[in-house]
């Protein structure tokens, strides 16, 4: 009887993970190999679009209708996000996460970090300024990434590639904006009319503003680069990240939206030790009170089944969004999200009358388009 020779399969699995991790790491430097056409990428584009336009729509109900804490509704999303992807690994319909590798063990915590905290700086920036500087923010992030990209990967973004992204922004700028337009109408501008400037609120924005930019553009940029995240499948990446960005939005969801800052648990340590005049209890009963404020809304006044239509799409979203920055680029992503904003002018003006794109918003439609399909053409 023929003898099988014996094969060191620690040898094999250890050879095959630095192989993978070389040709990983091979395929995120220099210039990035995308291509737009490719099954894959239709799909990561076209549902990204479907849901993130569907999540926008629902979450105006959950907001105007009962529930305006945007923070919470997004730790509701990682929430959700996190369960339906653990359930999914449980019942094995997608394999359980691998464990890190050994040069990237904190990647995971760093890229999981910059995402949520990109989701919140956006979140409180738009809460603090006009919706046409919201646009501007948004904007801001494509020639961000070419700046971050240069600096810390000494790449250049090929000047066909500047071009079109240029003819994007401008088409964007002129579709968004109109002079004295409805969109300086946010609780931020309100105030400023009648308060007056502010040196302090106003650098306190600024940082905000650029955290929201920074932070956002280079969690898309790792995510992209990472050797790590690139093997997981998009499921296996919400669930590496979902967990982390829950903890992250739900402190800020504790101070923005149940209004319970550092000072309240300050003034309880305080209070403890005789420090404070207003006793222990009654400063305990302060929080308790601002978290049943919260709850009380949340178990009487909310639009309970939009608020499970808006997790449900967040997932979309999120499979959709991981799976488009992995397979393309963070810039790419950027420009699809240029690409729904387009849409949806486009789309409700057919379906509500061409009001809403005359004059320059229509021929800023046009030369968004005209870009976007500039920039599609060089990607292919």
């Amino acid at each position: 009887m023929a003898t099988v020779p014996k094969t060191d399969l620690t040898s094999i699995s250890s050879t095959t993970l630095a192989e993978k991790e070389a040709e990983l790491k091979k395929a995120t430097s220099g210039r990035e190999s995308e291509k737009l056409l490719t099954t894959g990428t239709l799909i990561a584009i076209i549902g990204s679009i479907g849901c993130s336009v569907s999540l926008v729509m629902v979450n105006k109900l959950v907001l105007n209708n009962g529930f305006d804490f945007s923070s919470s509704l997004t730790v509701f999303h990682q929430l959700t996000g996190y369960l339906y992807s653990s359930s999914l690994i449980y019942f094995k319909v997608i394999p359980p996460l691998p464990e890190p590798l050994p040069e990237y063990a904190f990647s995971r915590y760093y890229i999981a970090g910059l995402y949520s905290a990109g989701i919140v700086l956006m979140n409180q920036s738009l809460s603090m300024n006009p919706v046409a500087f919201y646009q501007v923010l948004k904007m801001a992030c494509i020639p961000a990434i070419a700046i971050l990209q240069y600096f810390l990967y000494a790449k250049k973004t090929p000047r066909k590639t500047a071009i079109s992204l240029g003819v994007i922004l401008l088409g964007v700028f002129f579709a968004t904006f109109t002079p004295g337009g409805s969109s300086a109408s946010s609780k931020a501008a309100k105030a400023s009319e009648t308060t007056g400037p502010d040196w302090f609120s106003g650098l306190i924005t600024l940082v905000v503003s650029v955290g929201a930019i920074v932070t956002t553009v280079l969690g898309q940029m790792e995510m992209n680069a990472s050797p790590d995240l690139k093997r997981l499948n998009s499921l296996q990446s919400m669930n590496a990240m979902s967990l982390i960005s829950f903890f992250v939005c739900l402190a800020a969801a504790v101070v923005i939206d149940m209004k319970v800052g550092p000072e309240d648990f300050a003034r309880l340590a305080l209070s403890l030790i005789g420090l404070n005049n207003v006793g222990f209890v009654e400063q305990l009963k302060v929080i308790i009170d601002k978290f049943g404020y919260f709850w009380y809304i949340l178990t009487n006044e909310a639009p309970f089944g939009w608020i499970l239509a808006s997790c449900a799409l967040a997932i979309g979203v999120n499979v959709f969004g991981m799976s488009l920055i992995k397979g393309t680029s963070a810039m790419t992503y950027q420009v699809v999200g240029h690409l729904k904003t387009v849409l949806t002018l486009a789309i409700g003006a057919i379906m509500f009358g061409r009001g809403g794109l005359e004059g320059f918003k229509g021929v800023g439609v046009v030369i968004a388009f005209i870009g976007i399909v500039m920039y599609s053409r060089d990607k292919m």
